[in-house]
Order: C-alpha cells, then structure tokens, then sequence
C-alpha cells in the first residue's frame, strides 16, 4: 500500500518546477525566505497561517529535538526551527520531496537545525530520536495501519514527550469528494473519526492534554480557496499545489470546500503526552 501512497506524491523534476514557480514570481530561487515557498511547501489545510498559529499555541522550546512526521517539503521544519530554535528531524515517503526539501532548506539559511530522511513512519530509523516532540500534520489520513504507526512514534519519543496532531479526520457524512490532496482515490485515503484515532493513542499510553476542533476554520479556509479559484481561473499562478500534483490541484478547492460543507471530513488540533 505504501508504494501507491508513494506514487500519488511522485512529483517529477520537482526542484526545476519550483525554482522557475519563483523565478516567475520575481525571486531568486537561490536566496529565498521560508514565507517565498510557502504556496508551494504549506499544502495543509490553513496553510502557513495555519501552521504559525499551530506552532504559536505550543510555545516549542527552543533546543527541543521535533520530528516531522510525513513532512512533504520540509515546509513546516523551516519554520519550527526558525520561528522556535528547535532542532527538527523531517522523514517522508517520498525521495521526490526529501530530495527538494534539502536543498531549499540549505538556500534559506537552516540546514544546520534539519536533517531530512526518506523512510516510511511504519519503519522509523533507529538512529533518530528519542524526540521531545512529534508533529504529525495532514499525514494519518495515508496511514492504514496507524496502531503501527503510533508505536512507531512511542519507541522514538521521549517519557513525557508529546504528539501533536493536525489532522484531516473522518466526519459524519460518508461520501468522500475526489480528488483530495491526499488522495486521487478512495483506496489510498484512510480517514477515521476522532473518537478512534484518539482511542489509538490512548491504548498505546498517551493522554489527551488539548484538544481543538478546527473544522469551522477548515471550512472557511477552502471555501477561500474555492472563490479564489473561481475569480482566477483563467490566471496562471507560478508558485501553487500545481507544482506538486498537475492539473489535478485545480480540483482541490472545490472537492475540498465541498467535503468541509458536507461534514465528510472535519479538522482536529491536538496534544497528547505520553505516560
């Protein structure tokens, strides 16, 4: 299954795309700021706003060692290790976008706090870690088997050290809108209502400390997007999802507002620490 999940993230001569995206967009691709990427590195729900009040309400320490679980473009480790002096770890599944996270980290100046590794959350290497902190934001819903994978994070993780989740998760209405960002289809999305995911964790020793339902601020997000989409439509964006999923991004917005609308997803912040 994670060969599929894989494939959907493929995302050829991903490095070119993004530096004529910031070329066009009046940068220079070799001297850029972590706010240059962010269309294109920020690809969860609420963007880099989001992600910024995530990160603003956690107050991570600095000196901290965060792993990112399923961390795209590095997107979200750049602006931990700026904004809060921490050390980040990021693994993903794809080498397309561990490849391009490296070098961009390398261009704004923030290697020194990363370190990125191409590798499956279901296997995670045993020379990272012990982590004070794991960030899990918009990747569990790809994850069938997430007992393994929170075990996964329970060996890597430090006593009384925390998850911290930002996630997509199954809502009241059953039909899924497709394409999503996560998934072209239904056999690679694996969404579950917050009652089970939670009860995942708390089998496995973690105990709830926060927690946030976001969908309202989900909703309102990408029906922005949708009426964005609506009033740009015929205007080519040199920096977007496009980069990363073709044509196939175009469709988010409107499959993604309907899903919000709908109640088949709803989005969800939490804290949990481990006993």
């Amino acid at each position: 299954m994670e060969s599929f999940v894989r494939d959907h993230y493929h995302a050829k001569n991903l490095l070119d795309k993004i530096d004529a995206g910031l070329t066009a967009a009046g940068k220079d691709p070799k001297q850029i700021d972590i706010r240059d990427l962010a269309p294109v590195d920020q690809l969860h729900t609420g963007g880099i706003r989001g992600t910024t009040a995530l990160l603003e309400q956690l107050d991570i320490p600095a000196g901290f060692h965060v792993l990112d679980a399923g961390c795209g473009l590095g997107g979200t480790c750049r602006v931990m290790a700026k904004t809060c002096g921490c050390d980040v770890t990021g693994i993903d599944l794809s080498p397309d976008y561990i490849e391009a996270a490296r070098v961009l980290t390398h261009r704004t100046g923030l290697a020194e706090r990363i370190q990125f590794k191409a590798g499956s959350i279901l296997a995670l290497p045993d020379v990272i870690g012990p982590f004070d902190l794991i960030l899990c934001q918009h990747i569990l819903m790809n994850i069938s088997d997430k007992q393994a994978a929170i075990q996964q994070f329970v060996r890597h993780l430090k006593p009384k050290g925390k998850i911290i989740l930002h996630e997509i998760v199954a809502g009241s209405h059953p039909e899924l809108a497709l394409p999503v960002p996560w998934a072209a289809s239904a056999d690679i999305s694996f969404l579950e209502p917050w009652e089970t995911l939670l009860a995942g964790f708390t089998d496995n020793g973690f105990t709830l400390e926060t927690f946030i339902d976001a969908t309202a601020i989900g909703t309102r997000y990408w029906q922005k997007a949708k009426e964005f989409a609506l009033k740009n439509a015929d205007v080519p964006r040199a920096l977007g999802p496009h980069l990363v999923f073709g044509d196939m991004a175009a469709r988010f917005p409107f499959t993604m507002s309907q899903n919000f609308e709908t109640r088949a997803v709803k989005l969800v912040e939490a804290v949990l620490t481990r006993h």
